[in-house]
């Protein structure tokens, strides 16, 4: 199995490349690649890469079984537009982690939609982690917004 995990470019996410990493020690079964931003913590046990290029992100991304990403919307739509099973920690902003709690918000939104698999702590992604071929996708959106949303936007654009 191959995971990718993918913590976006704008703020670390230690906490989850530490439990990512303390996890791949005791599978080392599976091969786990991080894109992790600027992170104080350094992995000892996948490889990993500060930054990627849209190129080596898309390698990583298509050649993975499994993403393991924050809530950045980014990495969300590209996982349902390719069908790619991903499980979402959401940055907490109690944790200083982002500057509002935008992503839990995010999170929860899809999880109720069940448009993705969400960890809200470290515990329910190690709970997940569990059984990692079990994770699968939820949903496959197209790569283009519906015709009912254009012209829903196009009405209240026109109606302002």
């Amino acid at each position: 199995m191959k995971i990718f995990v993918v913590v976006g470019s704008q703020f670390p996410f230690d906490r989850l490349i530490k439990t990512i990493d303390n996890w791949a020690l005791s599978n080392k079964e599976v091969f786990i690649t991080g894109q992790i931003g600027k992170s104080s913590y350094i992995p000892k046990n996948m490889v990993y890469y500060e930054s990627l290029s849209s190129k080596d992100f898309n390698a990583c991304f298509s050649e993975s079984d499994l993403i393991i990403s924050h809530a950045g919307m980014g990495v969300v739509l590209k996982s349902l537009v390719e069908n790619k099973p991903i499980l979402v920690l959401p940055r907490m902003l109690a944790l200083k982690e982002v500057a509002t709690d935008h992503q839990m918000a995010t999170a929860k939104a899809l999880q109720k939609m069940n448009y993705i698999n969400v960890a809200m702590n470290v515990e329910e992604l190690l709970n997940y982690l569990e059984k990692p071929n079990k994770i699968l996708s939820k949903c496959k959106i197209g790569p283009y917004a519906s015709d009912s949303l254009i012209s829903a936007l196009k009405n209240f654009i026109e109606n302002i």
